[in-house]
């Protein structure tokens, strides 16, 4: 009786801990993080949020602008806010602001030619998101790296190295085969927190005539809970170097991410912008 009360103890200690401190595989961790990714991807269509977007040449910062992005039914709108640190005229704002609106009136309308090419279009781009977030669970060798306190939170570090046994099924899902990659995942909530990947191998596009992306680049994400239960990014930043044709470049950017607001339906957004524009009042992204 004693040993059955001690494992019993033992089994409700463990059970209370943390799931990496329950020693959870890697890979069922990282399963139940892509499938909460997909409804994180889903719910982005219904928030709107303020993008400032820098994109950087030779190390200095060659463009510099902040937007307003807002959802459309089938994809989004990027509203242009400020331009360094000069925001928009009013009236250049508000010619956005239309536009927004008259892209709604499309989406509402599903018997709208506009509109039902969009959705077929936002299907198709859906789903080839989806099968190489999925793809994922396949490409990728998964390593218990270690338990971080970020913030309260208990973080798994992970860490993704190429499956040699993968066998890509499209453009996109062959990328995989050319990164390594860590992320860290909040253990409770079953979400990304960060991830950080690094190309290892030459990524060609039409066996390297048309396009080549060179080893040695790398792609930051860094995500956070916006709504309960609804992980978002809130910051992005890439850099890599490529080839396309006969010319090369370097491409350095970085998105910082803030202001998610909940919007709702295409007609939801569509009471929201009317509503602005009947206000007369300008929009203010902040500092």
């Amino acid at each position: 009786m004693r040993k059955k009360i001690a494992a019993l103890g033992l089994f409700a200690a463990i059970a209370g801990r943390p799931l990496s401190a329950q020693r959870l595989q890697p890979r069922q961790l990282v399963e139940r993080t892509i499938a909460n990714q997909h409804r994180d991807d889903a719910a982005l269509y219904e928030y709107e949020r303020i993008e400032h977007r820098i994109t950087y040449q030779n190390g200095a910062v060659s463009n510099d602008r902040t937007y307003r992005v807002v959802p459309t039914g089938t994809g989004r709108l990027s509203l242009l806010v400020k331009n360094g640190d000069a925001a928009v005229s009013p009236d250049a704002y508000r010619k956005e602001l239309r536009w927004w609106r008259d892209v709604l009136r499309h989406a509402v309308n599903p018997n709208d030619p506009r509109e039902q090419y969009s959705e077929q279009v936002r299907r198709e781009r859906d789903s080839r998101r989806a099968k190489l977030i999925d793809a994922i669970g396949r490409a990728f060798r998964f390593t218990w790296m270690g338990d971080e306190v970020v913030g309260g939170r208990t973080l798994a570090h992970i860490a993704l190295d190429p499956n040699p046994d993968f066998q890509p099924d499209s453009r996109e899902t062959e990328v995989l085969r050319h990164v390594r990659a860590e992320v860290w995942i909040d253990v409770r909530a079953e979400q990304l927190v960060r991830g950080r990947a690094e190309i290892t191998s030459a990524i060609s596009v039409a066996g390297g005539i048309v396009s080549r992306i060179y080893p040695g680049g790398w792609f930051e994400i860094e995500q956070r809970e916006v709504a309960a239960g609804v992980w978002l990014p809130e910051l992005t930043e890439y850099q890599y170097r490529q080839r396309m044709f006969l010319f090369s470049s370097k491409v350095h950017r970085l998105i910082k991410t803030s202001g998610y607001r909940y919007v709702g339906t295409p007609q939801q957004a569509l009471e929201t912008v009317e509503r602005e524009l009947r206000s007369g009042l300008s929009f203010s992204p902040g500092p």
